[in-house]
């Protein structure tokens, strides 16, 4: 095998209405009534409808952003490339909350599916393992002292290191708009939580004293100029607070 690289993925989906009945199969919170609610589907019932990827070298220089599957909206189809990227490749995953809910959600519909998904049961299930970082980099798993402490969200985490958090929309948006066949605005909204949870790791990196400063702000400088030019990173790059970020003065 040759060098690593670096896939920092995230997920959007809808609730898929043809299996999920909110009455029967929502998850019951404890102290709740029977038959109330959680609005959050459970991972099987979620349906993929974007699959945002940031992919890195080993120098951390960009190779590709965009959405797994181009401009389809045939799940089975994201997902069938999903799994010959990740298949062929084998790089270190990099997500935001990505082992309790992106990775699991994307076995179960190719299981839905009947799309072999042989990279999440990879070198004994490598990806899936909690305290395997080198394999996958879960910032909400790393942030959180693996649950010991409250978990943060990635709109949190991002404003704490400089850059903007949330912004134009949110995961409880993404169904009205895939209904009103905003599915770009999604695309773009899914790439830019990419592209913000890859600063946030280079930041994590620096934590760790895994990288010199120097070394750090050029890397995160090179990110930024070479995603410049996609429309998916222009708001986040003109919205973060850059001498923060790269910690200048």
């Amino acid at each position: 095998m040759g060098e690593r690289t670096y896939a920092v993925i995230d997920i959007e989906t809808v609730p898929d209405r043809e299996l999920y009945e909110p009455e029967r199969d929502a998850p019951k919170r404890e102290g709740k009534s029977e038959g109330t609610e959680d609005v959050f589907p459970p991972p099987w019932a979620h349906r993929v409808v974007v699959v945002g990827i940031l992919w890195l070298g080993p120098d951390f220089a960009c190779r590709k952003l965009g959405s797994v599957g181009h401009t389809s909206l045939e799940e089975p189809k994201i997902l069938r490339d999903l799994s010959g990227f990740l298949d062929k490749e084998h790089p270190v995953l990099v997500t935001f909350n990505g082992r309790r809910f992106d990775l699991p959600v994307m076995a179960l519909r190719s299981m839905r599916h009947g799309i072999p998904a042989a990279w999440y049961f990879w070198q004994n299930n490598a990806y899936r393992q909690r305290f395997r970082p080198e394999m996958h980099v879960d910032m909400c798993e790393e942030l959180s002292d693996y649950g010991s402490v409250r978990r943060s969200k990635l709109d949190a985490v991002a404003r704490v290191v400089g850059l903007p958090g949330k912004f134009g929309m949110d995961g409880s948006q993404v169904e009205a708009a895939v209904e009103r066949g905003a599915i770009e605005e999604v695309r773009r909204y899914c790439q830019a939580d990419v592209i913000q949870t890859a600063f946030v790791w280079l930041r994590f990196l620096l934590l760790r004293d895994a990288m010199p400063v120097d070394v750090f702000r050029t890397r995160a400088t090179a990110l930024r100029d070479a995603l410049a030019a996609q429309p998916a990173a222009a708001e986040v790059i003109e919205r973060t607070d850059w001498d923060r970020y790269l910690l200048n003065g």
